[in-house]
This record gives C-alpha cells, structure tokens and sequence, in this order.
C-alpha cells in the first residue's frame, strides 16, 4: 500500500509540474500608466487568456520592465516578449516605419491609421529590419492627428511658429522646424515637467496623451485642426517567444488583435466625443487655424517626404515604394467604405 501510495504521489507531483510547464507566460513591457493608447493590449491578453483557457496569460508591465525608449532593445535580448514603442524614439532602429510619421501624409480618422499601419508592417523591408531586433510586428496603436497644447498667447498664424519650442519628435519635428520651430524629442513621460519648467512653450500629443500626461493641465489653448501628422507606435512581439509558442497559443494570439483593434477604436471613439467637455472644464480656449495658415504649413513642409525618400533610398531602404503604399491604401480603404 505503502508503495502505491508513493507511486500516485509521485504521478500527481509529475502531473502538476508537467501542467505548469506546459502553461506559457509573457512579460509586456509599456510605459506611464493604464489609458487609451494601451487598451488593445490589456483587451489583447484578456482575450488570449480565455481562448487558451488560462494557459496562456500576459503581466503587462508600466516602466517596470524598460524605459519607453529602450523596449525595442529590451525584446532583441529577450529580456520580455512583447512591448510598445514609437518610433520616433529612436528612427535609426526602425527606419521602413518612420514612413507613418511623416506629416501631412492625408490620414483623416482612426481606421485610416490602423489601415496604412498594418499595411506597412506587412511589407518585407519592415520585417526584414524588425527582425535584426529579434522583432516581429503584432499590431499598431492608431492614434488621431496631433494637435498642440501651448502656453501664453494662442499660436494660430504661421509666423507664431517662429522661435517657437516644441516637444515633437519624428516628422512631427521636422515639419515643426521647417516653419522656424525648435522641436525637442522629450519622452511622454517627460513632457508636462518641460512644459512646466519652460524648457517648451508647446507640446503636440494625441488627446489621451495631453490627459494621461497631463499637459493640458498647463495649457492655455489647444489647436483644433492643425492636424500635421501623428506618431506610429506599433506593439511587438519577440521572433523567438512566438515561435516557441503552440499552434493554439499562435492562433489565439494572431485571431485576437483584429479584436483588440476594434475594443480599442470604441474605447478612443469615446474619449474623443467628451474632449470638448475636457477643454472647457479645464479653461482651455480652442484654437481654429485657418485654412491659408494650413495650406502655408503644408507648402512649407512639401519637401520632408521628398527628402525622407531619397535619405531611405540611399540606405537601402524602398521608400518612394512605402510612401505609395501608404497613399494606396488610403485610397483603398475610401473607395471600400
């Protein structure tokens, strides 16, 4: 009895361990706290858990695992398995998507951005180059077009832009510059001190970044419509932990971003329709540019795709074949709807 007794033990103690092992668990590295740029990630691993039946969970991390501007490095080591970016942080480690950054490119809502995003990550010198950082592109965080929060008098001529500080990075920067501009490329984190502190007179976010971040609690006034452009943020994933994955754990995966997608589009939706309530709670006056003002701003920054194409071509990568792909697709996705 005796002998029985040790041998179920011991098949009951293989079983447990056998059923740990087979269970898979991924950090995620993001940065700052819980908002609407990261819904589709947390919206992403609940959906993963239940499809897996709990055998496949995600702990979501908020700069506890990586700084914001080293989470692309951190996935190359392996130190996590998935993790947000942008890519303005640092554009020589991902250069094919800067493309998305450039301004002006024309994206008029948040399905227009996931729909040039996904087709970008899907062309090869994307994943080509995502793959010297053991990186393999899982979903993009749309955001709508930036507008500035600023402090002083509102800036709403051309000329107002001259001198003017910004935190901007990417082609947001560069359009800013090519108008007498002087971007900084503080991180999110960093914006609301630089924007206290003086070293900038404007910030360009998205909405949920100048309330998460809380630049529009310094500002005096935000532009409506200046709309130059946006970041592109995409979410990654490790080459190595997603091969290693099950054929289940793969689909479950893979099937729940269009999912993840559609939750976060409803969930931003939402916190679009209350920003004019947001502005007027918090005393901010509401700047329209006029439209000689914006048709000047898109003459002055006509050549930064131009030159963003010919620096992309001299370094090996397709550029003008990107920047089509984007306009393509944006034509596509008008004539579908």
């Amino acid at each position: 009895m005796k002998n029985i007794a040790a041998k179920l033990t011991v098949a009951a103690i293989s079983t447990a361990f056998a059923t740990e092992a087979m269970a898979t668990e991924w950090n995620v590295s993001l940065w700052g706290k819980r908002r609407a740029f990261t819904e589709h990630v947390h919206k992403l691993a609940e959906l993963v858990e239940e499809k897996t039946d709990g055998e496949f969970t995600m702990n979501i991390s908020y700069g506890g695992l990586s700084k914001n501007t080293e989470n692309l490095d951190g996935i190359s080591i392996g130190a996590f398995e998935m993790a947000q970016f942008c890519a303005g942080y640092h554009a020589d480690k991902n250069r094919a998507i800067t493309v998305l950054e450039l301004p002006f490119l024309g994206v008029r809502n948040l399905d227009e951005e996931v729909a040039v995003s996904h087709a970008v990550y899907d062309h090869p010198a994307v994943a080509e180059e995502m793959a010297q950082w053991n990186a393999k592109m899982l979903m993009t965080s749309p955001m709508p077009q930036y507008n500035l929060v600023g402090t002083g008098e509102p800036r709403d001529e051309l000329g107002d832009f001259d001198g003017m500080r910004v935190r901007a990075t990417g082609g947001l920067g560069e359009a800013f510059r090519a108008v007498g501009g002087v971007p900084t490329s503080v991180t999110s984190s960093e914006a609301y001190q630089a924007m206290e502190s003086g070293v900038v007179d404007t910030v360009a976010f998205a909405q949920h970044a100048h309330l998460s971040f809380g630049t529009i609690n310094q500002a005096a006034w935000w532009t409506e419509n200046l709309n130059p452009g946006t970041v592109n943020c995409p979410v990654v994933v490790s080459i190595d932990a997603y091969e290693s994955l099950t054929d289940e754990e793969r689909e479950a995966l893979d099937s729940s971003v269009p999912e993840a997608i559609d939750y976060y589009l409803e969930n931003y939706g939402e916190l679009l329709q209350r920003w004019d309530e947001v502005l007027e709670e918090k005393g901010v006056e509401k700047v329209t540019i006029s439209d000689e003002e914006l048709a000047a701003f898109r003459e002055a920054t006509a050549s930064i795709s131009d030159t963003w194409v010919e620096e992309m071509t001299a370094q090996g990568i397709p550029g003008q074949e990107l920047l089509d792909l984007v306009n393509s697709t944006l034509e596509q996705t008008r004539a579908s709807n």
